[in-house]
């Protein structure tokens, strides 16, 4: 099996004056002929990418360190290439002693034997410094007690969904360095791991979107640990385009009036569980709110206006803004039955009920929905009640409303969206709803001259 070792710059800054020039951290590559199976079927080539923790100006690189009168000041050029060719032949040995047990590592396998050869020589062994584990770990900490807090101009807590976000990306990410036998590091995070990584989930049948939520949460921590005084690590390969965050369009239903008012007018007195479920869906249709927000609305979130009209007056978890939302006579109702404080309940029960719930009401219509499996997209009908979410209730109230004619400015002020085309992606308005409701308009129902 033929090998290749080679050095390369980080960021080579081609064409950039040697006095403006920064140091740039050295990479080797060792090819061994590992590949990867890629969504589309092709064999990925993905060599060994190690940090050797070295840097130097690119105007005195070229393969190797270039000599030179002016650089002999700068750096020690006979050390710098004795370390490279340490590693090289460390690398070699490593490789050499798999292959005589007749195994073929993986890159991720590879580099943790490199390391643990490299940490012999003295010179090369790294400074202790925090770890990307333990900064995970920290992270985890300090987001959940609020002492790391979102960026940005108006700074705030993270909100429990994203804590647990977090604290579920730190379980997958255990368990895929658990089933590589190694321990990642900063400098392990590059295009050959990330392709092993989406490859991982994909084999255990994980949708893309779960997957791009286990890249988001590392890129963030990534970047994060970029911050940190002093920086944890100087690997900007995150930002390759092609380390992306993977995500496919989800087939996002709302619920039209019709199949509202079938919930409505579904008897539930048998079961008083079922029937708190459904009032909390709701309140989530008529008020369009998301659920971390229509699920906590309390007596002290009640106020009448100097008109005289009721609303509810609360500040959206996610977004941190205020909004104020009039109280429809239906809304009212289910409100007073709870003395204007709604019953506790939890996504993940309203989840797993409403879809009963809208069985029973006869929400059965058939909906294709396209999901990637494998890498391969697949087309499935389902029920519509099996799509249904406490999320459809946001989504089925602020499209009911842009269907019934009120001024999209005014919806995004209940629901928080902050442009109007953001809005228009979020809202479900189909071609036979959009044609049925152009047909009331004035323009639709005028006769035409026509021009001779």
């Amino acid at each position: 099996m033929a090998i290749s070792v080679i050095f390369k710059l980080k960021e080579p800054q081609a064409g950039v004056s040697p006095g403006d020039q920064k140091e740039t951290p050295v990479n080797l590559f060792f090819n061994y002929g590992y590949y990867v199976i890629t969504r589309d079927g092709k064999k990925k080539y993905t060599p060994l990418k190690f940090a050797t923790g070295e840097k130097i100006k690119p105007c005195y690189w070229k393969d190797r360190p270039v000599y030179r009168a002016k650089q002999v000041k700068e750096i020690d050029y006979q050390s710098f290439n004795t370390i490279l060719d340490n590693i090289e032949g460390a690398a070699k040995k490593v490789f050499r002693n798999e292959r005589a047990a007749n195994q073929l590592p993986t890159p991720d396998q590879l580099r943790d034997l490199l390391k643990k050869e490299l940490n012999l020589i003295p010179e090369l062994a790294n400074p202790q410094r925090e770890s990307l584990n333990e900064f995970i770990d920290r992270f985890n900490k300090e987001i959940e007690s609020g002492s790391r807090q979102t960026k940005g101009r108006k700074k705030h807590r993270y909100t429990p969904g994203t804590v647990k976000n977090y604290k579920s990306f730190k379980n997958q990410f255990d368990a895929y360095q658990k089933s590589k036998g190694t321990k990642l590091d900063f400098n392990d995070i590059d295009m050959s791991f990330y392709n092993e990584f989406v490859n991982y989930f994909t084999e255990k049948k994980q949708s893309p979107n779960n997957i791009g939520k286990q890249v988001k949460c590392l890129k963030v921590i990534m970047r994060a640990a970029l911050t940190e005084t002093p920086p944890l690590h100087s690997n900007n390969d995150i930002n390759d385009k092609d380390f992306v965050t993977l995500r496919e369009p989800a087939e996002e239903i709302y619920l039209n009036v019709s199949e509202i008012e079938k919930l409505e007018n579904l008897n539930l007195s048998y079961n008083k569980h079922l029937d708190k479920i459904r009032d909390v869906f709701l309140i989530g249709v008529y008020t369009a709110q998301r659920f971390s927000d229509y699920s906590r609305i309390r007596k002290e979130n009640i106020r009448t206006l100097q008109s005289g009209t009721k609303v509810i007056d609360l500040k959206q978890q996610k977004t941190k803004e205020g909004v104020i939302i009039p109280i429809m006579p239906k809304l009212d109702s289910i409100l007073m039955k709870y003395n204007y404080s709604i019953p506790r309940t939890y996504d993940q029960k309203v989840n797993k009920y409403i879809k009963e719930i809208a069985k029973d009401a006869g929400i059965t219509e058939m909906i294709p929905v396209k999901r990637i499996q494998g890498g391969l997209e697949i087309e499935k009908d389902y029920p519509k009640y099996k799509l249904i979410k406490t999320h459809t209730a946001r989504r089925s109230g602020a499209t009911n409303m842009y269907l019934a004619g009120i001024p999209t400015v005014d919806i995004m002020k209940l629901t928080g969206h902050l442009n109007e085309s953001g809005f228009l992606k979020y809202i479900k308005v189909g071609k036979e709803e959009t044609a049925d409701n152009l047909s009331k308009h004035p323009y639709f129902n005028t006769h035409l001259k026509v021009a001779k």
